[in-house]
């Protein structure tokens, strides 16, 4: 298969899904035909089988079963979090401890220490985010803002931290030592959360979010509130810190809810059972739910059939390597500069997540795929930067990648909504580039002092 009619196939992937998305259909349908016309044309011109075919998909669609796992459970957490009153108590509990006129910085900085301590960025939005996002609701703080303040920080830790796996993913796929590559990415972290710090920071003294901040009492939030409602998210935090499985801590902070929720709210095992299910909506809702609320199961499954396809999408081409020829030619001839290969593998590893809907294949792809070539002009810890600064962070920018769909699904907003306001996810790309450009021109210099020098030392002689 030739690489125009590769890319072909990719186009037309990518504008089914933003015909789905634009049109409010389900993404799978968009995103269906993609893989279809991906599959029969694999078949023809490369001449696999439909066993041979069906085992790459089947292999793609297994990678992704943790996604699906805590997309399902994220459709039950938000619920039985909301009906038990964990959140009216998150909320008023942060009503009074926070100075409501700083909450964009501070849930940044909060999402950031917690996401760099144990480097999850899924657990962080869940823990910190979720509760978070319904004091935003309650004192007029725009969720969209928020959420971009909360999933910025969540990347902090995702893109920085020793513990995150993408952060080892991108060590190992670009072959530098783990422990070096905080180093690496030290000058783009700084100078990313610096500004992203500030620009909260403006846009928190613009807002004056501190003039609507009232606690709640427990009978405004319509919720028996008890201390022992900050069970869930207790459970939630230890579970993360002793790096359980995402999915067991997940499970003990919905069970831990739901037996509290029994215990202190009204509603019997059958209206549990439809807010589970449906959302808690309707004549439950309540002010300390504002915002978060109406998330069940139900509201999962068309995202699940989406990570399933994406990932029988990304099984075909991991096993095809169809990507590997367009890899090598991008990077361009040997008079490329380190600023114009940082564009252009930030470019790759873009349009890898829009059309694998993953983080991993990016992550992987532009690290092995341009190695080879990137490695015969600098080193591999320039293209480790690069790809930490683009491709790992770029996969929170799609909409209907599976991380951008997680991220939206846990704090209620979608990525086009949150997009703008993510700045530790849009500025180490444009950071990255500036370093890169910097960085060239110095060795430019450093080269041309060094022939300067022998030519007057030639000339000496």
């Amino acid at each position: 298969m030739n690489s125009w009619k590769l890319g072909a196939i990719v186009v037309f992937t990518v504008a089914g899904l933003a015909a789905a998305y634009v049109t409010h259909i389900p993404l799978v349908v968009g995103f269906s035909g993609g893989l279809l016309v991906l599959s029969l044309t694999v078949m023809r011109d490369l001449g696999i089988g439909t066993r041979r075919l069906f085992s790459m998909m089947a292999e793609g669609v297994a990678h992704t079963k943790e996604v699906v796992w805590i997309l399902l459970l994220v459709g039950l957490l938000i619920p039985s979090w909301t009906a038990s009153g964990t959140i009216a108590f998150l909320v008023d509990a942060g009503l009074r401890l926070l100075y409501p006129e700083f909450l964009l910085t501070f849930g940044f900085l909060f999402a950031a220490g917690f996401a760099l301590t144990l480097g999850t960025s899924t657990g962080t939005l869940s823990a910190v985010g979720i509760p978070l996002m319904g004091v935003a609701a309650h004192i007029g703080v725009p969720l969209p803002m928020m959420a971009g303040a909360l999933l910025s920080g969540a990347f902090v830790g995702d893109r920085t931290s020793p513990f995150s796996s993408a952060h080892r993913l991108v060590a190992s796929s670009a072959g530098v030592p783990a422990a070096s590559l905080f180093r690496i990415l030290l000058p783009t972290s700084c100078a990313a959360f610096v500004l992203s710090s500030l620009l909260y920071g403006i846009l928190d003294w613009v807002g004056d979010w501190g003039t609507g901040a009232i606690a709640l009492s427990g009978g405004r939030s319509g919720f028996v509130l008890h201390p022992l409602l900050a069970i869930p998210p207790v459970l939630l935090l230890l579970a993360n810190v002793f790096r359980l499985q995402t999915k067991y801590a997940f499970i003990a902070a919905i069970v831990s809810a739901l037996a509290l929720g029994f215990a202190l709210q009204a509603g019997d095992w059958r209206d549990w059972i439809v807010w589970l299910w449906e959302g808690y909506t309707a004549s439950a809702s309540s002010e300390g739910a504002a915002g978060i609320g109406g998330k069940g199961v139900v509201d999962m499954i068309d995202l699940v059939a989406l990570i399933a396809l994406a990932g029988a999408y990304n099984g075909i081409l991991e096993k095809t390597n169809l990507i590997m020829p367009i890899a090598r030619r991008l990077l361009g001839g040997e008079s490329a500069t380190l600023a114009s290969m940082t564009a252009r593998a930030g470019l790759f590893g873009f349009g890898l997540g829009v059309v694998s809907c993953t983080q991993t294949l990016p992550i992987m792809m532009t690290s092995r795929n341009l190695a080879g070539v990137w490695t015969e002009r600098y080193s591999n810890e320039h293209l480790a930067r690069v790809t930490a600064d683009t491709s790992l962070l770029f996969a929170a920018l799609v909409p209907w990648n599976m991380l951008a769909i997680l991220c939206g699904t846990i704090v209620g907003v979608p990525a086009e909504q949150y997009a703008l306001y993510a700045f530790f996810v849009w500025l180490p790309p444009l950071l990255t580039y500036g370093w890169s450009v910097w960085l060239g021109r110095r060795s430019g210099a450093a080269a041309a002092g060094v022939q300067t020098g022998a030519r007057n030392r030639a000339a000496g002689t």
